[in-house]
């Protein structure tokens, strides 16, 4: 009896990476957060390969099955999703440190993240798809981001005066407000 190999898996395991790769679709808010992540963080070498959704590159088939991204690729270490990914670059990659030092400032910037993450990037999602009632999704998402500019100091930045994740998610946001009709 011969084993019978599937075919959307490769034969060949992919090349050890020397360095961080990310996997990245275009038009994703969630990649975008991820890039703006290892942006600011200016890893050395660092290169982001693009995948177009439904034809994804053999590497990723291999790395991550399951396809999701963004995908980060760290020498034989695989990480995704993007929460995770954004995490794992700040305490890898220490310079500029994006998560407050204080655990109690470090819960309020990651119950900020869930927030996005849950109630945000959805809306944002949906609006862009032109999927389910897009005019009660941009309803709430104007409402969301009425209320939350009550967070916002005059100076400094979204939850203070240290540059944090949540900013990182508030910029990748913040871009797609035109595409999505809203001022």
């Amino acid at each position: 009896m011969s084993l019978r190999r599937s075919k959307f898996v490769p034969d060949h395991k992919p090349a050890v990476r020397a360095g961080v790769t990310l996997f990245c679709a275009k038009d994703s808010l969630r990649c975008h957060w991820a890039r703006i992540v290892l942006a600011e963080k200016d890893v050395d070498g660092a290169r982001t390969e693009w995948v177009t959704p439904g034809r994804p590159s053999e590497d990723l088939l291999v790395l991550n099955p399951s396809l999701s991204l963004p995908t980060l690729t760290d020498r034989d270490t695989v990480i995704h999703p993007e929460r995770v990914i954004v995490e794992y670059l700040d305490e890898r990659y220490p310079h500029p440190k994006l998560l407050p030092p204080d655990p109690a400032a470090r819960a309020l910037v990651r119950m900020t993240l869930l927030r996005i993450e849950q109630e945000l990037f959805p809306l944002v999602e949906q609006i862009l798809a032109g999927t389910g009632d897009t005019r009660a999704a941009r309803k709430a998402l104007s409402g969301h981001l009425t209320t939350s500019a009550r967070l916002c100091p005059a100076r400094g930045w979204f939850m203070g005066l240290e540059y944090s994740l949540a900013d990182c998610a508030w910029a990748a946001l913040l871009y797609r407000l035109p595409a999505l009709g809203l001022k």
